[in-house]
């Protein structure tokens, strides 16, 4: 009895300790694994916000660029530059005044001519000399501009210019024709676009303020509405897209920020921090509360257990020598002890350790060690069949065949056994660019498949392509360079397909296209040509 009491007490103390750690270990980890994760669902919603902000930027642009392309190849209009003859005034003026009708606003459209006086504006304002002005310099250099914030000189206003060069025969600016930017119809479309805890702004080259969706009524008119508040952002990023942590309005922030290509203004979307940091501690709450009753359970369980695992030592041990013999599964366990339980443990873990050695034998690779052929496709098929079962996925799949370019040269140079060599080499430094959950494996000869997915986008699908050619380009063997290539020919998922055969035929035709234009270098439906 003294001996049962005894097992008892170290069967349950080691069950409340096996539940109560790898809980809390859970928590922490989770905490962390959530802050991360929110972090990049932030970085992923700011930037899709910022391409929709530049998208409805570059659509008003172009619509304007083409009306004002339009009014530059009038002949008439050419023709007064050329000799500006009064009757041809009032034709002119109409029509700059049917265009404006067609855009359904009241912004300016104005015709300058190349001495820099404007000549017809539809406002009826007083003409300027824009001498000064940059964009009536990129004009006369021949190109089209969008200007930063500017203080018009007739009225005052703060205007964006867009303007269109008027070119002779020989394709000489003789003059050009310009609209101002209604800035209220960016802020009006921030401003309905945004959500409580989102903030975008819009600043020029200069970093001051284009549009703000924290400041609805922002008055353009005001000269401190479009100030350099925020230049400090401008200054701070780096490239035409990201995120960064940073303080904004003494709040510390994410903001994603991306550039339009036709303006180069700058698209920041910010979001508070604290408000990543009230989730993850909402969910470290949910946590403990959970964990607390699980742990309430471990304890309940724990004292079941420890008095059922009591009965007579001498027949468990007699029943897991009979499941080595392959009459049952069971998990590996690990008790230290000199007492029966110890026994136990042995017996268990010879099972383990042979049905793992079976296992291992079965899947991998024997030279190797990376998955196997039958490993690989299992794998495959079901990555795939997780792929189809994802709700809202945005991510896709890529899968690499890869053959290495003149390994049979290697292979009869200096022999099998260096070819062998460049074999586990190339496995080797091949793992060490994928990531642990990444599917890697050899399917014969010089053959290997990699299968990868939740990828966010198209760049990183090429950035592992690359970095495949440059694990073979720089393969060193025993001092030797190994001299082979990598041809790789990629199947993405799911625009190549959603089941194996399919997916894995696609990857196999563009190492194909590969193998027939050279070589060492990779392709799949839709690139460039070989990269």
């Amino acid at each position: 009895m003294a001996i049962t009491r005894s097992i008892r007490n170290k069967l349950f103390l080691l069950l409340i300790l096996m539940g109560s750690i790898p809980l809390i270990i859970v928590i922490m980890a989770s905490a962390i694994n959530n802050t991360n994760s929110l972090e990049k669902k932030a970085e992923t919603i700011g930037l899709l916000k910022n391409s929709i902000v530049s998208q409805h930027i570059t659509e008003l642009c172009e619509k304007n660029f083409h009306m004002l392309r339009a009014l530059a190849l009038n002949q008439t209009l050419i023709s007064y530059l050329e000799n500006p003859a009064p009757e041809f005034l009032p034709e002119i003026q109409n029509l700059l005044r049917d265009t404006n009708t067609i855009f359904h606003d009241k912004n300016l459209t104005a015709l300058t001519g190349a001495d820099a006086n404007q000549i017809v504006r539809t406002d009826n304002g007083p003409l300027v000399n824009l001498s000064g002005r940059q964009h009536f310099h990129e004009a006369m250099q021949g190109r089209s501009f969008v200007s930063d914030i500017m203080t018009s000189r007739s009225s005052g206003k703060k205007i964006v210019v867009l303007e269109v060069p008027v070119t002779d025969k020989v394709n000489h600016p003789i003059g050009m024709v310009q609209r101002n930017f209604n800035l209220n119809v960016l802020q009006d479309f921030i401003k309905d676009y945004d959500t409580d805890d989102i903030s975008i702004i819009i600043m020029d080259r200069q970093g001051k303020t284009i549009a703000h969706s924290d400041e609805p009524d922002l008055d353009f008119e005001s000269e401190s509405a479009t100030d350099g508040r925020y230049k400090y952002i401008a200054d701070t990023i780096r490239g035409d897209s990201g995120t960064l942590r940073i303080k904004i309005d003494n709040k510390d922030s994410i903001a994603s920020y991306s550039r339009n290509w036709i303006t180069d203004w700058i698209i920041v979307t910010v979001q508070p921090y604290n408000q990543i940091l009230e989730e993850v501690y909402l969910g470290i709450f949910r946590a403990v509360v959970l964990g607390m009753v699980i742990l309430m359970l471990i304890f309940v369980l724990a004292y079941v257990l420890s008095i059922r695992a009591t009965k007579p030592i001498i027949e468990i041990t007699s029943a897991a020598d009979k499941i080595i013999s392959g009459n049952g599964k069971i998990d590996k366990i690990e008790i230290d002890s000199d007492d029966e339980f110890g026994q136990m443990a042995a017996a268990f873990n010879k099972i383990r350790s042979a049905r793992d050695a079976y296992q291992l034998e079965s899947e991998l690779d024997t030279l190797t060690k990376l998955y196997n052929k039958s490993t690989t496709q299992n794998i495959g098929k079901m990555k795939l069949k997780n792929f189809q079962n994802m709700k809202d996925n945005d991510t896709i799949m890529a899968f690499y065949v890869i053959d290495l370019d003149h390994f049979k040269d290697a292979n009869d140079t200096y022999g099998h056994q260096f070819g062998d060599k460049v074999l586990l080499e190339f496995s080797r430094n091949l793992r060490k660019k994928f990531r642990p959950n990444d599917c890697i494996g050899r399917f014969g000869g010089d053959e290997f498949v990699v299968i990868i997915d939740n990828l966010p986008s198209i760049e990183i699908v090429n950035r592992k392509a690359r970095d495949i050619k440059k694990v073979a380009q720089d393969l060193v063997v025993d001092g030797i360079p190994a001299g082979v290539t990598a041809s790789v020919g990629v199947a993405i998922v799911p625009q190549d397909g959603l089941d194996y055969e399919t997916v894995f035929k696609a990857a196999d035709e563009a190492l194909y296209h590969v193998k027939q234009n050279g070589r060492n270098g990779f392709y799949y439906n839709g690139a460039d040509g070989i990269n």
